[in-house]
C-alpha cells in the first residue's frame, strides 16, 4: 500500500522495534527495506524488551532526527511526537516533519494539553514549512483539534472524510496538517479504501508550498 501510494513521505503510529510481540522484528526496518524509504523510529516507550512509538519513512534522508514526549497523566500509555527535516532534491526550502499519535481515552484533558505542547514544539516562527501527521485521536470538533486548527491548515477540510473504523468509516480522527497555514496549497487528498493494512484508513495527500504567507487563515487556503 505505501508503495502504490507514491508517497513521498509516510506517517506511522503504533510500530514496534524488537518486541516480543512483533517476534524481534525492527518494523521501521523491514518497512524501508520493503519500500526503498529512509526510515526513522521514535520511541514513545519501552516494551516486551524494546520499544513503541510512531516512525517517518522518506524518499529522501531525514535529518535532525528528534523525539519529543507528550504531556500524559500517570497510569496513561506514553505519547510522544517525531520530528525530523527533509531536504528536498530540487530547490525549496527544507520541509519539517513530525509524527504524532495522541492519548486515546474519552477524556480530553491530555489530548488538550498534548495539543498545546505540539503548538509549542512546532511554532513556525522560523518560517520553516511544516507537516504534522498522525492518529489525533479526536474529531474535528474535540480537543486539541480547534486549538491547532485556529493556526494549522488542515489538508481535508474542504472534502473530509471518515478514516475509522476501517471497514466502514464513520468518524475522522486522522490528519495531515500543515504550517504556515496560507502558505501551501493542496493539490488532492484521498483516504484510501484499504481495510487490511491498518484499522484505521490511510490520508495521502499532494501538497505543494508556495511560499506565499497571505492573512492567517486557519484551515483556509
Amino acid at each position: 500500500m505505501i508503495r502504490s501510494s507514491g508517497a513521498d513521505v509516510v506517517f506511522l503510529q503504533e510500530v514496534d522495534r524488537g518486541t516480543q510481540r512483533a517476534g524481534g522484528v525492527d518494523q521501521v526496518a523491514e518497512l524501508s527495506r520493503l519500500t526503498g524509504l529512509h526510515g526513522v523510529f521514535g520511541e514513545s516507550m519501552s516494551f516486551q524488551g524494546g520499544g513503541y512509538g510512531n516512525a517517518i519513512l522518506s524518499r529522501r534522508p531525514l535529518e535532525d532526527v528528534r523525539t519529543h514526549p507528550l504531556p500524559g497523566s500517570a497510569g496513561r500509555e506514553p505519547r510522544s511526537v517525531v520530528v525530523g527535516t527533509v531536504f528536498p532534491r530540487a530547490g525549496g526550502p527544507p520541509v519539517r516533519v513530525a509524527g504524532t499519535h495522541l492519548d486515546h481515552l474519552r477524556d480530553d484533558a491530555d489530548r488538550r494539553r498534548q495539543g498545546e505542547r505540539l503548538d509549542d514544539l512546532l511554532d513556525t516562527g522560523d518560517g520553516l514549512p511544516t507537516v504534522l501527521a498522525g492518529d489525533f485521536n479526536a474529531t474535528p470538533d474535540g480537543a486539541p483539534m480547534p486549538q491547532l486548527l485556529s493556526r494549522w491548515r488542515d489538508v481535508a477540510a474542504e472534502d473530509p472524510e471518515a478514516t475509522v473504523p476501517v471497514g466502514d468509516p464513520t468518524r475522522r480522527i486522522d490528519y495531515i496538517i500543515l504550517q504556515p497555514a496560507s502558505a501551501w496549497r493542496v493539490v488532492r487528498v484521498d483516504v484510501l479504501p484499504e481495510a487490511v493494512a491498518s484499522d484505521h484508513r490511510a490520508v495521502v495527500a499532494e501538497i505543494e508550498w508556495t511560499g506565499h504567507r497571505g492573512p492567517a487563515a486557519g484551515t483556509g487556503p
